[in-house]
C-alpha cells in the first residue's frame, strides 16, 4: 500500500467517525474550474490587476477602474463549472458525512456543486446589489452594462451604483462569518481543502477544532498538527476519497 492509498483510507475512517466534520476551502479547490487563484506568482490574479483596485477605497476612489480590470474575471467566474473538489464535497454532504462547507471563494460552485449548507465569508460573485437601495440582481445583469459600456453599472430602479456582493479588502468579513466560528467551534472534525490557509482571519478556524485533516497541493502550517495532510491536487484526493468510501458500501 502506498503512502498516499493509506491516507486516503485514514482520512475515510475519520469522516465515518466524525459526527460533525466541516470543511474549509479556498482557491485551490477552484483552480481545476479554470478559475486562478490570487497570489500564484505564474497566473494568479494580482500578476495581471493592481490588487489596490480590490480594496474598499479603490473602490470607492474609482469604480470604473475596478469594473474594467475585475470584469474578465467576472465574467469567468459566471462562466465556470463545478470541478470534481465541488461535486465530490456535495456528494459528502449528501451522504451525511460532511455538515457544512466554510469558503473564501466568491464563486459560487460550491452551490453548483451540490453542496447545500455553504458559508461565504467573503461574499459572492453571483450577484450584485445596488449601494442605494439595497436592489439585488444576478452578476451577469451589472456585467451586460459593462459590455454596453455603462461603467460603474447601475441599478435600474433608482440609477445608483452596483457593486458586486463581495467582501472587498479593508471590509468586514461576511455575516456567514459568525456561523463559520460556530461551525468550528462545533465541528470535530475539520478538512481543510485547497487553501494555504495565509488570509487571516479565517486561517483562524482551524484552530478552534482539535483534529484535522489538510488537503492542499502545497504545504501550509497546519500540517504538523493535522491528523493527515496530503499535498495533492485536491480534484484527485476527492475523487480516490469517493472510490474508498464507495468501496466500503459494497464490501
Amino acid at each position: 500500500m502506498d503512502q498516499l492509498e493509506d491516507r486516503i483510507i485514514r482520512i475515510a475512517d475519520l469522516l465515518e467517525q466524525s459526527s460533525h466534520t466541516v470543511v474549509l476551502t479556498g482557491a485551490g479547490a477552484s483552480t481545476d474550474s479554470g478559475i486562478p487563484d490570487f497570489r500564484s506568482p505564474v497566473d494568479g490574479l494580482w500578476t495581471v490587476v493592481d490588487p489596490e483596485l480590490f480594496t474598499i477605497q479603490g473602490f470607492r476612489a474609482n469604480p470604473e477602474a475596478f469594473y474594467r480590470a475585475g470584469a474578465p474575471f467576472f465574467r469567468q467566474i459566471a462562466r465556470a463549472e463545478p470541478n470534481p473538489t465541488h461535486t465530490g464535497l456535495g456528494e459528502l454532504e449528501k451522504r451525511g458525512l460532511v455538515k457544512a462547507v466554510i469558503t473564501q471563494n466568491v464563486d459560487g460552485l460550491h452551490q453548483k456543486g451540490g453542496s447545500k449548507r455553504v458559508l461565504e465569508i467573503h461574499g459572492t460573485l453571483s450577484t450584485a446589489s445596488c449601494s442605494h437601495c439595497g436592489r439585488r440582481v444576478p452578476i451577469e445583469e451589472g456585467l451586460k452594462d459593462v459590455e454596453e459600456g455603462v461603467l460603474p453599472p447601475l441599478c435600474s430602479e433608482c440609477g445608483e451604483m452596483m457593486r458586486p456582493d463581495v467582501v472587498l479588502f479593508g471590509e468586514q468579513l461576511a455575516p456567514d462569518y459568525v456561523e463559520a466560528l460556530e461551525e468550528a467551534h462545533r465541528a470535530d472534525l475539520m478538512m481543510i481543502v485547497g487553501s494555504s490557509m495565509e488570509v487571516a482571519p479565517a486561517n483562524q478556524l482551524p484552530s478552534f477544532c482539535e483534529n484535522l485533516v489538510v488537503i492542499n497541493r502545497t504545504h501550509t502550517f497546519y500540517d504538523k498538527k493535522a491528523l493527515v495532510a496530503v499535498s495533492e491536487n485536491t480534484s484527485y484526493v476527492m475523487k480516490l476519497l469517493l472510490e474508498e468510501l464507495d468501496g466500503r458500501k459494497k464490501d
